[in-house]
């Protein structure tokens, strides 16, 4: 019975993964989208529409994980907690993307999209962890 508990294991968190990675496709489409048309519309500058998509993709990220992608560690009255521990890792998330790409940038002779990229690819990885080990598990950590 063991084995069967960890494959159940196994493929809830594999799901969860998944999940995660769709919704933070749709909540980078959402950031862009909001501030391209913020920007394009001349209604705010480059860095206030940024924030401004941020903001409106950090409310799809974190209904999407919330609700969908860790339903199965959501519990009653945890709503807020969670919110604000995502927030605190969304914006770690953005700082740690715009400071590896800033190093890249300025100490190494590659390509800049090289940069963009792999700056790109390591934090939603370290996001995923933030969230379902921190801010979406309320419990002790299993063993």
């Amino acid at each position: 019975m063991a084995a069967e508990a960890k494959r159940q294991k196994l493929k809830t968190e594999t799901a969860a993964a998944g999940k995660f990675a769709l919704i933070g496709i749709l909540a980078t489409l959402t950031h862009a989208g909001v501030a391209g048309t913020l920007l394009e519309t001349g209604l705010l500058s480059a860095y206030a529409a940024n924030i401004c998509g941020f903001l409106v993709a950090f409310g799809v990220s974190f209904s999407g994980h919330y609700f969908w992608s860790f339903a199965h560690l959501r519990q009653d009255g945890c709503a807020l907690k969670s919110m604000v521990r995502f927030l605190v890792i969304a914006i770690a998330g953005f700082l740690l993307n715009t400071t590896v790409l800033a190093l890249w940038l300025n100490l190494t002779p590659w390509p800049d999209l090289m940069g963009l990229l792999f700056s790109i690819a390591i934090v939603p990885a370290l996001t995923f962890l933030g969230a379902r080990l921190w801010a979406f598990s309320h419990q002790p950590a299993e063993t």
